[in-house]
């Protein structure tokens, strides 16, 4: 185990989009993360390839387009239905693959550090109250064009919107 604060690695919508969810995961990699957090709309498990290191946990929600029973045989269920409420490294952490998931939940203001949402496809970081609300943006590129995902120090709570370098072609 390392004594460094946990980081978690943040992405959604990959979309089937592979080389983009390899980029990801190699910086989450070059990054020290801990923890990796799928906000939904992986689409083909086959694009969750190379997530299964036991040393960087992946935890994820279900979005409005994934294979759900694909999702949880090839992660071993990692997934859940959003939204969810998980604790990492003493942060209470709220997921769901939408926003509008979050709409009851977010009353109970102070009672999270963290909450996640992806869905729109758009990158945004606030705070509500005590917690921080993050949507790292598309993985996928495919609306914007640009390949986002977000890292998280929890120690701080210092969030980092990054772009995602994608792997030459033919790697």
């Amino acid at each position: 185990m390392k004594d460094d604060p946990v980081k978690v690695g943040i992405l959604s919508d990959s979309h089937d989009h592979r080389p983009a969810a390899e980029g990801a995961l190699l910086l989450f990699r070059a990054e020290g993360v801990g923890r990796i957090i799928h906000l939904g709309d992986v689409c083909s498990p086959a694009v969750l390839q190379g997530y299964d290191d036991p040393a960087i946990p992946l935890l994820g929600v279900f979005g409005n387009n994934d294979d759900r029973d694909g999702l949880q045989e090839a992660t071993g269920g990692a997934f859940r239905q959003g939204p969810c409420i998980e604790t990492v490294e003493g942060r209470t952490i709220l997921l769901a693959h939408s926003y509008d998931q979050l709409q009851g939940e977010l009353n109970g203001q102070g009672r999270f550090d963290l909450v996640l949402f992806g869905h729109t496809h758009r990158p945004l970081t606030m705070h509500v109250g005590k917690a921080l609300v993050l949507n790292p943006g598309e993985s996928c590129g495919l609306l914007k064009g640009k390949y986002t995902c977000a890292i998280v120090d929890l120690a701080t709570m210092e969030p980092r919107i990054v772009e995602i370098p994608l792997p030459p072609e033919g790697e």
